[in-house]
């Protein structure tokens, strides 16, 4: 009798397995094509350039890092051509997200500092010198470190819809079963994919509110290609250790000097502005906060020219304006 429970368990778990499998064929089929490959000392990483035309190395550099769940297409689809006009556009996947590799644990990269130092990395090795860092949610947290541990060696950072703070929680139960050492790599090689395949949309929908973005946005940036086995597994990591690496970096944001513009939206239901960038504009009066109503977590997309707008200041020397700038107007209640 258990030889025939485990039999039938077992060929369930292949069938779901061969789902899955065929599933990520299809995913790896329909991504963007690949942009290239840089050596860092602990990852391989990939990025995607844009530049003006004739620009050369002493143009203004801008290093796009990308989110949670997300990767390089996003934010080149989202300010790469907004920039590159005006000199050129870096846009890196994080250390083992998208199609860069680790050539260390997960773990031993889950610091936002050690993200940025490996894109860091890169920008001198490709022969770039003050770029201007913009990051987006959790690549927003990464700029922040980003400007802590490089604030001379870089024009400015442009940090939007970060979480800068620690909170109180615990991670979200498929981060934290994906990370389990046996049940975790079943769960993310049987049933990851259909799963995850049928959450993609609610996501991007809950992520964008109030607002929306275009109906394509998630074949253009290759969105799928996180519900991958070893991007699952490393994105998961980093999340569930992200709190406890804010608890630490939060008392170094005194002694940044480096110009820093944030931006957030007051309907943002991912990272809560209130509680992250108005609370570091509080202790530091002298950076800018540009304070978006009725705007969600996706301003990048939504509201790329503000943002534009304000990396190009950081590029001319033009800098923050200290204090909190709202634009929009608060929706009514009904």
């Amino acid at each position: 009798m258990l030889i025939t429970t485990l039999s039938f368990v077992f060929l369930v778990y292949a069938l779901a397995w061969a789902h899955d499998a065929s599933l990520r064929r299809k995913i790896k089929q329909q991504l963007p094509p690949p942009g290239r490959f840089i050596e860092t000392p602990r990852a391989s990483l990939h990025y995607l350039i844009s530049q003006a035309e004739g620009a050369a190395k002493a143009s203004p550099v801008f290093v796009l890092i990308h989110g949670s769940s997300a990767s390089c297409h996003d934010m080149m689809e989202s300010l790469g051509e907004a920039l590159a006009p005006h000199g050129t556009v870096l846009s890196f996947d994080r250390p083992g997200i998208g199609r860069s590799v680790n050539k260390v644990s997960a773990k031993a990269l889950s610091h936002p500092g050690e993200q940025a130092d490996e894109i860091h990395h890169a920008v001198g090795q490709l022969g770039y010198q003050n770029p201007i860092i913009i990051g987006h949610s959790w690549g927003g947290s990464v700029a922040m470190a980003y400007a802590q541990r490089y604030d001379k060696q870089i024009a400015g950072a442009l940090v939007l819809a970060a979480p800068l703070y620690p909170w109180e929680g615990k991670p979200s139960w498929y981060n934290k079963l994906v990370t389990q050492r046996f049940i975790g790599r079943l769960f993310a090689h049987g049933l990851l994919t259909k799963y995850g395949m049928g959450q993609l949309s609610a996501g991007v929908r809950s992520n964008a509110y109030p607002e929306t973005v275009a109906d394509d946005y998630a074949q253009k940036v290759g969105l799928a290609s996180i519900l991958l086995p070893d991007n699952f597994i490393t994105n998961a990591v980093y999340s569930n250790h992200l709190s406890d690496h804010l608890q630490a970096l939060q008392e170094t944001y005194p002694r940044i000097q480096t110009p820093l513009i944030l931006v957030g939206g007051d309907r943002d239901q991912t990272v809560h502005t209130k509680r992250n960038s108005h609370r570091f504009q509080a202790q530091r009066e002298d950076c800018e906060l540009i304070y978006l109503r009725n705007v969600g977590h996706m301003l990048h997309h939504t509201h790329r020219d503000k943002i534009a707008e304000a990396a190009l200041r950081l590029a001319n020397g033009t800098g923050p304006k200290p204090g909190i700038h709202e634009l929009g107007e608060k929706a009514i209640s009904r």
